[in-house]
């Protein structure tokens, strides 16, 4: 069954109206009919299934058949912090990091960060991002948008988690495997979800990781060979996923 996006107050207690982008690609992309059947996400965690009853290009009218509560949203709460990462690849990584099971999504600027974003194009690529997880939501059955944050800066960012459990993906670390440290706080993150942060094309620099490790986060590898930012973050949440339970049941 197609999926598509509604707000939450387009959503009554029998019926729902679709506006916008998605009314177009039913009426007109889609050609669909009344009486056919969709369904609806709108972002707090249930999927609507719904009849339709009027279609135009500006508005969509259907009848609420049943409320499902979404099974595919994780119940593990990751949030990546991301490296600006150059054209298309920024792209790749945040729609697989809602493929994966990511919760929220904090781009930031790093010392070997080569894209810089600031101001009104930052604001237009943020909003753009954020649209792409709700496309992301409807090609993988997930039904919570993870949110994309404004792009900001390592300390900053670094700052506003004091005392959360985060952890540094580094290709040059010598700490602890990744296996280690989750044997090890596996409930912990459990309980009290992981933030995880990837580097950009260049990786951390020493002073970020000095600062990093300052703060009291775990520094982990993903074994002996250096990952490209866009492989990194696919892999990193992958295997947390599947070590802390979410694709391994």
């Amino acid at each position: 069954m197609r999926r598509f996006y509604a707000d939450q107050q387009s959503i009554a207690d029998t019926m729902v109206r679709i506006t916008g982008e998605e009314a177009h690609h039913i009426a007109n992309v889609l050609r669909m009919q009344p009486d056919e059947s969709i369904m609806i996400f709108d972002g707090s965690g249930w999927d609507y299934e719904i009849r339709l009853q009027t279609i135009s290009s500006q508005l969509v009218t259907g009848d609420i058949i049943s409320r499902i509560l979404n099974p595919a949203e994780p119940p593990i709460k990751i949030t990546l912090v991301q490296g600006l990462a150059k054209g298309e690849k920024m792209d790749f990584i945040i729609q697989k990091a809602v493929e994966v099971g990511v919760s929220r999504i904090i781009p930031i600027h790093c010392d070997y960060s080569v894209v810089k974003l600031e101001g009104k194009k930052a604001a237009t690529k943020v909003e753009r991002w954020n649209r792409m997880t709700i496309e992301a939501c409807k090609q993988c059955g997930r039904s919570q948008p993870p949110p994309v944050e404004t792009v900001s800066g390592f300390e900053a960012v670094l700052r506003g988690l004091a005392g959360q459990p985060q952890m540094i993906f580094y290709e040059h670390s010598k700490e602890r495997g990744l296996g280690s440290i989750l044997k090890q706080h596996r409930q912990l993150f459990l309980e009290q979800g992981l933030t995880v942060f990837i580097g950009p094309e260049g990786g951390f620099s020493p002073v970020e990781i000095h600062k990093f490790q300052g703060a009291g986060g775990w520094i982990a590898g993903l074994g002996p060979r250096i990952l490209r930012t866009e492989t990194a973050g696919v892999v990193a949440l992958s295997i947390l996923m599947w070590e802390l339970g979410d694709l391994s049941t």
